[in-house]
């Protein structure tokens, strides 16, 4: 059996690790049922999506697959699984009626309100051992870190507006 073809950075290796740990832990059931008690959870996709439908509405559906990362069709299918949780609406945009645009209603505003706080309490608690400098360098460097995941990918940076046309 063959081993690796190039040498493994261990900095890489560790990072890559925690990214894996991060991810899954932050996708459990008793971690998911916290954020959203006493709604049931959204999937992640669908909690992303609504997360980028609250920050940047009413945006149009293909800016919301651009946000996300995904192909339209895969978009589509999320937005419309939110549509009947009945946290979105979906309108013709009044300037193009070929275009479609999205909005968070009132249910899904405050459904993401409650996530939002709860999930920055919990990093917050998390967070408490950390000197405040070592929290600022941390946010700063995973920033950079989705920015040059970005880069490669020829994506927009998460924290970028919605973008137009």
């Amino acid at each position: 059996m063959a081993g690796p073809l190039t040498e493994i950075d261990p900095v890489a290796e560790r990072i890559r690790t925690a990214w894996r740990d991060l991810r899954r832990t932050g996708s459990t059931g008793p971690v998911r049922a916290f954020l959203y008690d006493p709604d049931p959870p959204l999937d992640v996709a669908q909690a992303d999506a609504l997360d980028l439908i609250v920050t940047h509405a009413p945006v149009r559906m293909s800016d919301v697959a651009s946000l996300l990362r995904v192909e339209p069709s895969t978009a589509t299918r999320t937005v419309a699984k939110l549509q009947q949780l009945d946290l979105v609406d979906r309108t013709a945009d009044p300037g193009d009626a070929r275009v479609v645009l999205v909005a968070p209603n009132e249910r899904g505003r405050q459904l993401h309100a409650r996530v939002r706080d709860r999930a920055n309490d919990l990093l917050s608690d998390l967070l408490d051992t950390f000197d405040p400098d070592d929290r600022e360098r941390l946010a700063s460097l995973m920033e950079r870190l989705v920015a040059a995941v970005d880069a490669r990918r020829g994506t927009p940076a998460s924290t970028a507006t919605a973008p137009s046309g």
